[in-house]
């Protein structure tokens, strides 16, 4: 664990390698400007759950407190909204259109100005948003739930899938991984999804690479695979912790944070834990 905190972590994302945002339990929110780890005040005991921005001075964080917190270069505060239920996923394609995702189905749009409810067409529980500027955004949850942006409103497709679905991310409108409970890790290119062996009844918590050549899968109980080709090979981790979110810079500059203020990082060689 680290010595700033022994709280759970939950998120990660950043704007360079000197530039590093976490989020957990407890209002835990540090940041790293490239030789140290401070701690930040978010005002309250928020769980922050994930965490997307444009800019180092436009960063979001969603908690699943019900509530959306904003980093403006110098201090966070509470995004003006209507109630939320318990928050769980953030993405933006730009500024003026980002959307937060929530349990019981529910996904909020930001135009830039005001937060505004969408229409979904289902009460399941959404973990996690993705997308890019060809396809649009896609939303992840339980019971194998995709939804893909569809202008005001969300299509669900319907895929050979009834797991719980924790993560997304892709490199491209026919590039996506999607990983969740029981080993469920798979690809899809936008029309199908397609079942990846896995070899673990272990659930993946999250999903991310440095570049299509490079991607890692994270979760329970220390548990990093890595792809090589179509075949998800396990790696060591040297840790037993639940890991819950990677993000990076480079194939040489990775991190990974999880349970009890766990942060591995991974420098081209091996991972390894931050003091």
């Amino acid at each position: 664990m680290s010595s700033l905190t022994e709280n759970h972590l939950l998120s990660i994302t950043g704007f360079g390698e000197n530039d590093i945002f976490v989020g957990g339990a407890e209002g835990t929110l540090l940041h790293y400007d490239g030789s140290k780890w401070e701690k930040m005040d978010v005002g309250a005991r928020y769980t922050i759950k994930n965490m997307w921005g444009s800019s180092p001075d436009n960063l979001y964080a969603v908690a699943t407190d019900g509530v959306i917190l904003k980093f403006d270069g110098s201090s966070w505060s509470n995004e003006d909204t209507e109630k939320l239920p318990p928050m769980t996923g953030i993405f933006g394609l730009a500024p003026d259109e980002i959307y937060a995702c929530s349990r019981i189905g529910k996904i909020l749009r930001y135009d830039g100005t005001e937060w505004k409810f969408t229409k979904t067409g289902t009460d399941t529980d959404i973990t996690r948003l993705w997308g890019c500027k060809e396809s649009g955004v896609y939303a992840v949850g339980y019971d194998g739930l995709v939804l893909r942006q569809d202008g005001d409103q969300w299509a669900r497709l319907t895929l050979n899938s009834n797991e719980e679905f924790y993560g997304i991310y892709g490199f491209g409108p026919n590039e996506m991984y999607i990983v969740g409970s029981d080993g469920s890790i798979g690809k899809f290119n936008g029309t199908e999804y397609t079942e990846m062996p896995s070899r673990t009844m272990e659930f993946f918590l999250d999903v991310w690479g440095p570049s299509s050549d490079m991607v890692f899968a994270v979760g329970d109980e220390g548990m990093i695979m890595y792809l090589e080709g179509d075949q998800w090979t396990r790696i060591e981790s040297n840790t037993k912790e639940f890991l819950t979110a990677i993000w990076g810079t480079s194939d040489e500059n990775i991190y990974v944070v999880g349970d009890n203020g766990l942060i591995l990082h991974w420098n081209g060689e091996d991972w390894k834990p931050l003091d």
